[in-house]
C-alpha cells in the first residue's frame, strides 16, 4: 500500500468533541451578547463574547484542518482550501488578543469593533474552506449528494462573514459602537452553532448513515 492510499479515521470521539466545543462557544457567545444587549454590563460582556468566539473560531479552525489531515491524501488538492484555512486560525487568535486588550481598558470600542471585522472576514473564507472540505469528502465517498445537501451551510457563514463586517465598519467610524458588535457576535454565534464545521460532520455522519441503511 502506498502513502498516498493511506487515512487516518476520524473517531466518533473526535468529532463529538469538535461539535461539543463548537456548540459551547457558540452558545456562550449567543448568551453574552443577548445579556450585553439587555443592557447588562455591555462593555465588559462584549469583550467577554470577543474572547469567546475568537476561541470558538480558533476551534472551528483546528477542527477543519483535522478533517482535511484525515483525508486521503490522493484526494487532497494542494492548497484547496489551505489559505483560508490559515487565515481562520489567526483570526481566531488575533480576536483573542484583541479582545483580551479590550477587556483590561485600551480604547475598547474600537479594538472590539476591529475584532468584528477579522472575524467576518475570517467566516468568508471559513465558508470557502468549508466548502471545499465538503466536496472533497464527498469525491471520497464517492456520493455527490453530501456536497449538495451541506453547501446551504457554506452559503450561511458567507452571509453571516459580510453582515459582521458591515456591522464591524459601521462601528468603528462611531455609530452604535457597542450595539453593532453586539449584534454582529450575536449572529456569529448563531451560524457557528448552527453551521460550523463540527455540526456539518454531524449532519454527514447522519446523512451516511441514513443512506447506508435505506
Amino acid at each position: 500500500m502506498t502513502m498516498s492510499d493511506t487515512t487516518t479515521t476520524i473517531t466518533p470521539t473526535t468529532e463529538t468533541s469538535s461539535i461539543f466545543a463548537e456548540a459551547i462557544g457558540g452558545i456562550a457567545t449567543i448568551v453574552l451578547a443577548i445579556v450585553a444587549l439587555g443592557g447588562t454590563s455591555a462593555a465588559f460582556l462584549l469583550s467577554i463574547a470577543t474572547i469567546v468566539f475568537g476561541a470558538a473560531l480558533l476551534i472551528e479552525g483546528t477542527s477543519i484542518a483535522s478533517d482535511y489531515a484525515h483525508l486521503p491524501a490522493s484526494t487532497t488538492d494542494v492548497g484547496f482550501g489551505f489559505g483560508g484555512l490559515g487565515t481562520v486560525l489567526l483570526a481566531g487568535v488575533a480576536g483573542i488578543i484583541l479582545g483580551v486588550l479590550a477587556l483590561v481598558g485600551i480604547n475598547p470600542p474600537v479594538l472590539t469593533a476591529s475584532a468584528v471585522i477579522v472575524f467576518g472576514g475570517a467566516m468568508m473564507l471559513s465558508s470557502s474552506a468549508t466548502a471545499s472540505l465538503q466536496t472533497l469528502k464527498a469525491r471520497t465517498s464517492g456520493n455527490a449528494m453530501l456536497s449538495v445537501l451541506i453547501s446551504g451551510t457554506s452559503g450561511a457563514q458567507a452571509l453571516a462573514g459580510i453582515a459582521a463586517l458591515v456591522l464591524g465598519i459601521l462601528a468603528v467610524t462611531g455609530v452604535a459602537s457597542q450595539t453593532l458588535p453586539l449584534v454582529a457576535l450575536l449572529v456569529l454565534g448563531a451560524v457557528l452553532l448552527t453551521a460550523g464545521n463540527g455540526m456539518n460532520n454531524a449532519a454527514v455522519a447522519a446523512i451516511k448513515s441514513r443512506i447506508a441503511h435505506a
